[in-house]
């Protein structure tokens, strides 16, 4: 069972805890609509499907039946610690006529660093740059790229290199010699899924993916890309585009310039909120428009995906958002009150979550 952090702040009876996850989720597209799997226990492993089975016609009586056995990639998703210690002067406490105010200022605002942090590493955390965090979207969703005259294995997984992802993943199902490569050449990748193409020792068989590029080096964006992106997520339409606020701006002027504009509607907070295609559009401040795709620095990306158990979904500690108040401390002359998440994210499947990349203005 997962619940959003809007949906536990109806549940929480420490009035302190409930303006502390109202804060946090206000303003937030991502928090506002996340669900959270409340999981006992440091981490959660679980099976993300690779490949299905294979199924065929069949003449009666005649024809052999054959086999054919989907495939999982084991996955694992380990709660980190997020959080802080908000500090009352107790001189402040003392001589101002309102103290309930002051403390809920400080801790209103730890509160909102909270949700900036928790925002910044579900679109931007990346294990191997910082330990402590949990790897967001960006790192989930872009895959390795095609590196020519190296060593393969069966199963390793590729896409197409650097702004030329086509929406596809290429899986090596078949080494020979010394499973290398071509040395200079990338190879032509197949658009159909389970085709396949030789390059020199390696064969690569075409799987559904999630990252489509814009280009060698980036490009201007416009609906049609939008369109493919959205088309990357299988199921259902997305639950959210994701994107920067100078993306959206251009979204908006693409719109406006095709005789429409963006639909307006109410968010489950009351607020208004864009739409493109039905689609909710949220704008984030740690959507970079900085990313660098070949020679261009100016690059940023859109992020398209469902929510829930079965596509992208927060993992907490069944307490979710803590706090505690530990009091006069002995070094300092004030009140400590610390906020804390046990919290994380899985993607739990490859085709409920896209991004496009090399978005240019």
């Amino acid at each position: 069972m997962s619940i959003s952090l809007t949906e536990a702040s109806k549940l929480s009876t420490d009035i302190l805890v409930k303006g502390i996850i109202e804060t946090v989720v206000k303003d937030s597209p991502i928090l506002e609509r996340l669900p959270f799997i409340q999981i006992t226990g440091n981490s959660l492993k679980y099976n993300r499907e690779k490949t299905l089975p294979t199924v065929a016609w069949y003449d009666p009586v005649t024809d052999t039946w054959t086999t054919s056995e989907p495939a999982f990639e084991q996955c694992s998703s380990s709660l980190c610690i997020l959080g802080g210690d908000a500090d009352v002067d107790n001189f402040l406490k003392s001589t101002r006529s309102n103290v309930q105010d002051l403390e809920a200022a400080v801790i209103e605002q730890k509160a909102k660093a909270l949700r900036h942090e928790f925002e910044n590493a579900f679109l931007n955390g990346e294990v191997s740059v910082n330990p402590k965090q949990f790897n967001g979207l960006w790192k989930t969703l872009k895959g390795t790229a095609w590196v020519a005259d190296t060593a393969t294995t069966l199963g390793d997984v590729v896409v197409p290199t650097a702004g030329l992802e086509n929406g596809f993943r290429y899986e090596a199902t078949a080494v020979a010699g010394d499973t290398k490569t071509h040395g200079t050449t990338e190879p032509t990748w197949p658009v159909t899924e389970g085709a396949t193409v030789v390059d020199d020792q390696v064969t690569w068989t075409c799987r559904l993916g999630n990252h489509q590029g814009s280009g060698a080096n980036g490009a201007t964006l416009s609906l049609t890309s939008i369109d493919k992106l959205i088309d990357l997520v299988r199921g259902a339409k997305p639950d959210l585009l994701l994107m920067s606020r100078r993306s959206r701006r251009k979204v908006q002027n693409l719109a406006r310039a095709a005789g429409t504009n963006l639909l307006i509607g109410e968010g489950k907070l009351g607020e208004m909120v864009e739409y493109f295609n039905g689609i909710p559009v949220g704008i984030s401040d740690w959507v970079k428009d900085n990313y660098t795709v070949g020679s261009s620095t100016d690059c940023s990306a859109i992020f398209a995906f469902q929510m829930g158990e079965g596509a992208v979904c927060g993992l907490s500690s069944p307490e979710m958002i803590q706090v505690e108040r530990l009091g006069s401390l002995e070094t300092k002359d004030c009140t400590r009150t610390r906020i804390k998440w046990y919290v994380s994210m899985a993607s739990f499947s490859l085709v409920k979550a896209a991004m496009l990349t090399g978005v240019r203005d």
